[in-house]
């Protein structure tokens, strides 16, 4: 806070010296200085009420804009008590034949969800896995065979 104070007042302490240095370094005298003020003091005065008037003119613009905006959206967005009726007898329809569907499914097509993945899997495995074949009956001819005949002691 103190330093905003000491700006101000420094800020109105150049101020008046340079007032002050304006008056006596020219060479025109204060009546002719006080009517260029006033002139240029009247020139700014025209120039803001002229932009004023520009931003009232806009702004009446746009709010007329912004109404017809506004009344073609509504407009758009009323509905007939007929159509809401409609509507409404429609959802009761829908809501009435999902109500009424079966909660399980009439085929057995699908299986129920495993929750037991071990066990689900080794089911899989049983299923999967062939039972083990037994010996075939070619690989135990050429032992028979061998037994029968007599070893050559040449070879």
């Amino acid at each position: 806070m103190a330093k905003k104070s000491h700006f101000l007042f420094g800020f109105i302490l150049g101020a008046a010296s340079a007032l002050a240095t304006t008056y006596l370094l020219t060479p025109q005298t204060s009546d002719e200085l006080k009517h260029k003020f006033n002139q240029k003091k009247d020139d700014l005065a025209d120039r803001a009420a002229d932009y004023y008037d520009y931003a009232k003119d806009a702004t009446a613009d746009w709010r007329e804009s912004a109404a017809d905006l506004v009344d073609n959206l509504k407009a758009r967005t009323q509905h007939d008590d007929g159509d809401l009726a409609d509507y409404d007898a429609k959802t009761q329809a829908l809501k009435d034949e999902l109500t009424d569907a079966p909660e399980v499914a009439d085929s057995d097509e699908f299986d129920d969800i495993v929750l037991d993945g071990k066990s689900a899997f080794a089911q899989a495995k049983d299923a999967e896995a062939p039972a083990e074949p037994e010996a075939p009956a070619e690989e135990a001819a050429p032992e028979a065979e061998t037994e029968d005949k007599p070893e050559d002691p040449e070879a």
